[in-house]
């Protein structure tokens, strides 16, 4: 007996055992996650999310309208090869508002619904207006977003160089109602989708308004947290101070991305954990303008204001909201009478410039979808690799589609710098083309700087039929002028006018997005003017230099095609072929090679290159200098008498048979 009861004792005791160690993992939930451990639980995918075979399509650097372009051809794209989802991966610093809003355009009529914008590492400007494009938005470990205003380069006469600036009346009251309806609409867009009030209409306009004074509140009855302007704000919290912001501004005109001030907020300020977004809760039902307290989510088309600048923009917002669509609004209607309701979180912003956002505000404010639920509260879970993508959108493989070489080479070549190179090489060649006698090289060399400045953008589908036409008929008409008509008339005009007409042209855009037109030209006609002032300062003196130094410089002087019987020497080089020191108007000479109407002449036993006024010449025929500039001699045919005496005088040319 003794033995038996130690034996069920011990029996006893290793089944009390057991039932201890197996306790923790019998009777614990499952998705509640160990406090000791130092890996996060994984995210869930929504099935709104999840993609077998998404498609990530790049946007960096500046955005142009090479990149609007870029992006529909790779749209088209991922609808060919079937992809189910479209993640934008963007790191850019903004650009041409026109290209952002065709952007913009292209992401929310995409047949392809799933649209997630990867945030790596920093969408400002132009990037985060086509960021809020897409449906959702995640984030990688250390991003950058917000500020959207609309600045304009301006040309500074005393500095001599581009400036930004903010905007004048007229271009406020042009731009910023498309761009302020876009962003709202995306907002809505995005709300409309997850069934909640997620993205703030708010807080979107203040990444492009610069005077925004905004706190975040919580309804909680709703649990919805919302952005309210200072009117809202004395309505809802008579006595509660002011508090100091969280997010940092960028202040107007500036080009220098402000970092985040949220870790040296007061206390008071500090903000609290974000709730986890429920992307997959039911849509609520719609409510009137007379809902009670309990409803306080309205059907609405119309946009709140978020700064006192913009009042007066409402009704063109307005306008430009119902054409993009009309998505009403689900921003909770505020109810100043329910005591206690609301709660008050952090102050946003002072309204001393467009807000900027780190990955940890990102996840606050609930624009970023990739956090998740831990014990401490919810935090954000950083997508900053491939891998971390596929497991976002639970895909087992993805595709990149980038910007193919014929887009980044027309980047390169439309860039500024770049064209202003070509058309001063293009000008110099083609003028020693023109004033040179049996000069090739410079030709073929003009013809390239042509063709570098129109091939590329004609690659990717940009239009410039009409500047090219313009330079050709400019080049024409300078031909005739040189080769046909004789002195330097209409023709020769109109040549010089239609290459500045088309060269200038070459730096204006075609029209894209809406309201953007008048300011892109604006801008590209005082950068094509600018530019076309300096290059054409510096085509003459590069081509002073080069007459100057032809005759004493190899690899210049090597350019000149010279004929056996006819070789220039250091004595008779082009400038002083060309001085007025040397040859006088009325000196009489005869032509050594037939003048087409360039050629060679000889006077007084030295060679020169001239130029036939009046038609062209054979060679051996008696000439008089009619001009002398230092560029060019100009000469005319001696009309003789006597036929007789001009054969008499007529040297033999070594050309006659």
């Amino acid at each position: 007996m003794l033995g038996t009861r130690r034996s069920i004792s011990r029996l006893i005791a290793w089944t009390l055992l057991l039932l201890a160690w197996a306790a923790p993992s019998v009777f614990s939930p499952t998705f509640a996650a160990d406090p000791t451990s130092s890996l996060p639980p994984p995210l869930a995918v929504d099935a709104s999310r999840q993609s077998k075979n998404p498609v990530v399509i790049s946007v960096r650097g500046g955005i142009d309208s090479v990149t609007a372009r870029s992006v529909r051809r790779r749209l088209d794209e991922a609808v060919a090869l079937g992809a189910d989802a479209i993640v934008l991966e963007i790191d850019s610093p903004g650009g041409e508002l026109g290209a952002v809003l065709e952007i913009s355009n292209l992401l929310k009529n995409s047949p392809i619904r799933n649209t997630v914008a990867w945030i790596n590492p920093n969408a400002y400007s132009g990037g985060a207006i086509i960021a809020l494009a897409c449906r959702e938005i995640i984030v990688a470990g250390s991003i950058g977003f917000g500020d959207a205003k609309v600045i304009r380069p301006v040309f500074d006469r005393n500095s001599l160089s581009m400036q930004l600036r903010g905007m004048n009346n007229d271009e406020r009251q042009k731009l910023l109602p498309p761009l302020l309806a876009d962003v709202i609409d995306s907002a809505r867009r995005h709300n409309r989708a997850v069934g909640a009030y997620r993205w703030d209409e708010l807080l979107v306009q203040a990444i492009v308004a610069t005077d925004a004074e905004l706190w975040w509140v919580e309804d909680t009855k709703t649990n919805t947290r919302f952005a309210v302007d200072r009117a809202e704000f004395e309505r809802l919290f008579p006595d509660r101070p002011v508090l100091q912001p969280i997010v940092a501004t960028a202040s107007v005109g500036s080009n220098e991305k402000a970092t985040s001030s949220a870790g040296s907020s007061s206390a008071s300020a500090a903000p609290a954990p974000a709730p986890s977004p429920s992307p997959t809760a039911s849509p609520p039902p719609p409510a009137s303008p007379d809902s009670g307290p309990d409803k306080p989510v309205f059907e609405s088309t119309r946009a709140a204001s978020a700064a006192p600048s913009l009042r007066d923009l409402d009704t063109k917002i307005d306008q430009a909201l119902d054409l993009a669509g009309g998505v009403p609004s689900l921003r909770p209607r505020t109810v100043p009478e329910a005591s206690g309701r609301y709660r008050l979180l952090a102050k946003i912003s002072n309204g001393d410039g467009a807000i900027v956002l780190r990955e940890r505000e990102m996840a606050y404010f609930q624009l970023a979808s990739n956090t998740r639920l831990t014990p401490a509260g919810t935090e954000l879970a950083p997508v900053n690799s491939d891998a971390d993508l596929k497991a976002f959108m639970g895909a087992s493989s993805l595709t990149r589609l980038d910007e193919s070489w014929s887009e980044s080479l027309a980047r390169f070549m439309s860039s500024t710098p770049v064209r202003g190179l070509l058309i001063t090489v293009f000008l110099v060649c083609l003028f020693i083309e023109f004033l040179s006698p049996g000069v090739t090289l410079p030709g073929i060399i003009a013809l390239c700087c042509l063709a570098g400045l129109f091939v590329p953008p004609l690659l990717v589908g940009m239009s410039m039929w009409w500047q090219l036409g313009a330079i050709l008929l400019g080049i024409l008409f300078l031909g005739a002028e040189l080769f046909v008509l004789p002195g330097f008339g209409v023709a020769g005009v109109l040549g010089i006018a239609a290459i500045l007409v088309g060269m200038i042209g070459v730096f204006i855009p075609g029209s894209s997005g809406v309201g953007s037109t008048a300011a892109q030209f604006r801008s590209g006609l005082a950068t094509g003017v600018l530019t076309i002032l300096l290059s054409a300062a510096t085509t003459i003196v590069v081509l002073y230099f080069v007459y100057r130094n032809l005759g004493t410089i190899p690899l210049l002087r090597n350019l000149v095609l010279q004929d056996a019987q006819v070789e220039l020497t250091n004595e008779t080089s082009m400038l002083a072929a060309m001085s007025a020191d040397e040859l006088r108007v009325g000196d009489e000479g005869a032509a050594l090679t037939p003048l087409r109407p360039s050629g060679k002449a000889e006077f007084r036993g030295r060679t020169h290159d001239v130029v036939a006024e009046m038609g062209m010449l054979d060679a051996g025929a008696r000439v008089r200098v009619a001009s002398v500039t230092p560029f060019r001699i100009g000469v005319e045919a001696i009309r003789d008498a006597s036929p007789d005496a001009a054969s008499q005088t007529q040297p033999q040319s070594p050309l006659q048979t």
